[in-house]
């Protein structure tokens, strides 16, 4: 079990600081301003998700596990569309 929460933190420490780069990158780039809107809402989303885990705001579940990923997934092809 100990294992499993250190592999969820090392996740989620990479994860947040390539989120992080993504949207300074985007806020930067000259797009369509409901398109940046977009992806830096989806982009803050995706952050708090696991801030609030580690404060304690929600407890990590089996929907976190299979949710977070696709929503991973979907900012990533909003990030691709964007340049």
């Amino acid at each position: 079990m100990i294992l499993l929460r250190l592999l969820i933190i090392a996740f989620n420490v990479v994860v947040v600081t390539y989120l992080v780069h993504r949207l300074f990158m985007v806020i930067q780039e000259p797009i369509v301003p409901w398109k940046k809107t977009l992806v830096i809402v989806a982009g803050l989303i995706l952050l708090f998700s696991p801030v609030g885990m580690f404060i304690g705001v929600f407890r990590p579940g089996m929907q976190y596990f299979l949710l977070y990923p696709v929503g991973l997934l979907i900012f990533l092809y909003l990030i691709r569309e964007v340049k």
